[in-house]
């Protein structure tokens, strides 16, 4: 046969598939080898002004079924040439980048990483091009429909090791470009943000994306923070899409369904795993974790969503703190660190989010270390005349949900805490009473009302601890609550109802204060007056000047995610009269309890007291 001209190196495209299927093994090697050693003249004929040969290899290139073996030759060559691949041959780098190597087989993918880095090495223009082919090989592609498969759970893990396989060959890649392009931190990360799968995209891909960037976060720990930043903002869009009030109603109409149906529970469970009777459907996003699919979704899309990522971001939390059940101090020190910073970023400006927070409430549940440094944070953000009034009145909101709900806190928690807090309060009132001109206005004395509520708040919830003994109600009569309530802020009249009812019925009971005079004076009171809005505006209403608050951590219902919550969990034990009590007394008593006495397991959790009704869970206004 004589020597093909380098002219006229390559075969054409349907010559090359044709070659992908025939029998000749021997012809097919030689033919390629001698095409390969071409692909240089080819690339100095193109600067020359002869593409005709370019453009066919861009072509051959670029068909689906070219054979593997022909691309791993031509790979090895385009690696020797990676000096020669200027702007100028931008579009064949580019579509090199579009091969779909995680399909070809292990020896194409070592291959092509070499490529890859090599490429990098020799011509760094191309290093945001790679990054992004390689952050969008992190994301998962969904299982086929495993109802059309006689073994659904092998095709499934026969999907998740294909998966595990590209997934590891993309961090191994990312760990080589570390060492031959310095700027690979500093331009992936726009990359990783710009490919975050969509906020109503699949759950099964998100939650894939963000396991892979959690795994980044191991070997490139200088971009943990941006990247736990990145994860926890599109989590809060999630949270933000599913208020507990949606998730509240579409559990309620779900269930109101279900008791229609004249379905077994078998059936039930059977459609809680996304297979319709008949066999007609399979839902792709049930087929996510181990384990997760026999645990019931959330019956809202976007709140089912983050209830996949809150589980994965809890496990990832636990692994970094904790190695073989054993703490590691140094890991939770750093975790406490980034995650404070994330903390006072995105969740703490967010106002009214539903569950994001309480990945903070979880990390705080591992070492009584971790809750007062928790807890310190917060109160040096909200004594820091500098931080925005609006921001010093959540973190008061964070610090009463918090020490309310976590049972994992000690008592002499709560009492410092307490005490920190009455302290300030008192302080404030000395410098404001003698103000002859003193109003009570919500914009101008936010963060002092905030925080009265907070103590009302705490009050309201840990009384049955604070005053089990004497010495208990020695310690809240020192707290002079009294003089909080009778000060001329009049506190009574701004904190929510829904609070200041409880508390006024307590504090009676156990003769520490007495509200009611005062609250019968302000329900006489009508003259115009302010709220103050979660936007900052301003808007007049008569008789009420309340808070515009909420309660962080109100009750959690995503239910897969709530097993860690749940645990370390204190709900509201409502505080009806003692058994022993007279029955005259409780007669006395009917008409002030009766605000709150019903609403226990029947209240619709998660609603918060952002909306009309002015609802904490426990608390009815």
């Amino acid at each position: 046969m004589p020597e093909r001209r380098s002219s006229a190196p390559l075969m054409s495209t349907d010559s090359v598939s044709t070659m992908a299927t025939d029998g000749h093994t021997r012809k097919r090697s030689l033919t390629s080898e001698k095409e390969m050693k071409s692909i240089m003249d080819i690339l100095q004929n193109c600067q020359r002004g002869s593409q005709a040969d370019y453009l066919q290899l861009l072509q051959a290139i670029a068909n689906p079924n070219l054979d593997p073996s022909t691309l791993i030759i031509w790979i090895k060559e385009l690696q020797k040439c990676t000096s020669s691949l200027g702007q100028e041959f931008e579009p064949l780098v580019r579509a090199l980048l579009r091969i779909n190597w995680s399909a070809s087989g292990p020896r194409l993918m070592k291959q092509y990483q070499l490529f890859v880095t090599h490429l990098i090495s020799a011509q760094s223009v191309y290093l945001a091009a790679v990054l992004t082919m390689l952050a969008k090989n992190l994301l998962p592609s969904d299982p086929p429909p495993a109802i059309l498969h006689s073994n659904p759970e092998e095709l499934v893990a026969e999907h998740e090791a294909i998966e595990r396989s590209k997934f590891t060959w993309v961090h191994e890649t990312l760990g080589m470009l570390l060492h031959v392009a310095p700027a690979t931190p500093r331009l992936l990360l726009p990359v990783l943000t710009d490919c975050f799968p969509w906020i109503k995209g699949s759950s099964y891909i998100t939650n894939g994306y963000v396991k892979n960037l959690l795994e980044i976060t191991g070997y490139l720990p200088e971009l943990r923070v941006k990247i736990l930043e990145l994860i926890i903002h599109r989590m809060t869009e999630l949270d933000a899409n599913s208020p507990k009030e949606d998730i509240w109603d579409a559990e309620s109409i779900a269930e109101s369904v279900d008791k229609t149906d004249n379905s077994g529970g078998d059936d039930m469970q059977f459609k809680m795993d996304g297979v319709e009777e008949g066999g007609g459907h399979v839902d792709k996003d049930c087929i996510k974790d181990a384990g997760d699919e026999k645990k019931a979704a959330v019956k809202h899309e976007m709140g089912d969503k983050l209830d996949t990522l809150m589980s994965t971001m809890m496990v990832y939390i636990k692994e970094s703190c904790f190695k073989n059940d054993e703490f590691q101090l140094e890991g939770a020190r750093l975790l406490h660190k980034h995650l404070l910073q994330v903390f006072d970023k995105v969740i703490l400006p967010t106002h009214g989010s539903s569950h994001v927070q309480y990945l903070l409430f979880y990390f705080c549940s591992f070492r009584q270390a971790i809750i007062e440094s928790f807890l310190e944070y917060l109160w040096k953000r909200f004594t820091n005349p500098n931080t925005p009034a609006i921001l010093r009145q959540a973190t008061a909101s964070y610090i009463a949900s918090f020490i309310s709900r976590a049972n994992f806190l000690p008592h002499s928690t709560v009492t410092a805490c307490l005490d920190l807090m009455v302290g300030w309060i008192n302080y404030y009132i000395e410098k404001q009473e003698s103000n002859p001109r003193l109003l009570q206005d919500v914009n101008v004395h936010g963060p002092f009302y905030s925080l009265c509520q907070a103590v009302f708040y705490i009050f309201v919830f840990r009384h049955r601890q604070l005053l089990e003994d004497n010495k208990g109600l020695h310690y809240v009569m020192g707290l002079n609550l009294e003089r909080i309530v009778t000060c001329r802020l009049n506190p009574i009249r701004v904190c929510l109802p829904s609070i200041v009812n409880v508390f006024a019925t307590l504090t009676r009971k156990y003769q520490i204060a007495y509200c009611y005079t005062i609250m019968e004076r302000n329900n006489r009171s009508l003259h115009q007056v302010t709220k103050l809005h979660s936007s900052g505006a301003v808007m007049s209403l008569s008789s009420t000047n309340s808070l515009d608050s909420f309660f962080p951590f109100d009750p959690y219902l995503l239910p897969r995610s709530g097993a860690f919550i749940n645990p370390m969990y204190r709900q509201w034990e409502g505080c009806k009269p003692e058994e022993e009590a007279s029955a005259k007394k409780r007669e006395e008593e009917e008409d002030e309890f009766v605000q709150y006495e019903e609403w226990d397991k029947d209240l619709p959790l998660g609603i918060t007291p952002t909306n009309v009704a002015c609802i904490s869970p426990g608390f009815r206004s």
